[in-house]
This record gives structure tokens, sequence and C-alpha cells, in this order.
């Protein structure tokens, strides 16, 4: 099987607080090119998330990923250089996380919430299961059975 073909258009998602921004890109983008998108995207006024920081400039966060070398404790963010390439650091469909810098220049660190999968008032709930009748109990000869009732 040959080896799959780089993407032409890089889907990326990147984090912070409870937001989310999704952002398209060329494999030749910058990092500091998708760092003008993120501070587009913080900036415009659909972003209503009290709890982000307000950013004027790039300089204000920096765009992070987890490293690929899993299994350390802990989770350590990797701070992205702003001179490389979207295809030379990162995949496809990767998420990202936002830095912000407090105002001494210090990075903060990252604060993200994962969506429950379930919702704030729904209840787990109990799998259905239907028991079978003892009629309709499969036994060891085949042949054909009456369906069961629904």
């Amino acid at each position: 099987m040959p080896p799959k073909a780089a993407p032409k258009i890089y889907q990326l998602l990147v984090k912070t607080h409870t937001l989310t921004v999704m952002i398209t890109a060329e494999p030749k983008t910058t990092i500091a090119s998708l760092k003008l998108e993120v501070l587009s995207a913080l900036k415009a006024d659909v972003n209503q998330v009290p709890s982000v920081p307000k950013v004027e400039k790039t300089e204000d966060f920096e765009i992070c990923q987890i490293p690929k070398a899993r299994g350390k404790p802990g989770t350590q963010y990797e701070v992205l250089q702003e001179s490389a390439t979207i295809a030379g650091t990162v995949t496809n469909w990767e998420v990202l996380f936002i830095q912000f810098k407090d105002a001494s220049g210090k990075l903060m660190p990252v604060e993200v919430t994962q969506p429950s999968l379930l919702g704030d008032d729904d209840e787990e709930e109990v799998p259905r299961t239907r028991a079978i009748p003892a009629n309709d109990v499969p036994s060891g000869s085949k042949g054909k059975r009456k369906a069961p009732d629904e």
C-alpha cells in the first residue's frame, strides 16, 4: 500500500477555555499566519466567552500543542515556533491550544474545558435490554422460529 499523501488543506482546531476556533490552512502556512487568524477570531464580536483574556496583538499569546511523545506525567505544552510551517509541525485535524501571556510577558497555564458528552440536564440512560421469554430461548435445533413480538 503506498504511503498516504499529505493533505492539500489542513483543518485545525485551536482551543482555549470553552472556545474552539476552527481554521483551514494550506500546508505552507506559517504559525505566525495562524496566530493572525486566531487573533482575528479572538477579537471578533462573536467571542462572548467572558473568561477568555482580551488580546490586542499576536505577542499576547502563543500557539502550542501537546508533544507527540506521550506517556509523560502531567500535561506539558510545547510552544510552536512562528517561523515553522503547518505541514512540518502539525497533523491534519490536530487540536492546538492558546497559551496567553500575563502583563509581564510570562506564559500563563493553558486553560481548556472539555465539553461533556452528556448534556447538563441529561442523565445517563440505562441501556435498554429486552428479556427473552423462556419459550423463545434458542435451542440447539435449527429451523424456523416464530418472530418475537414487538
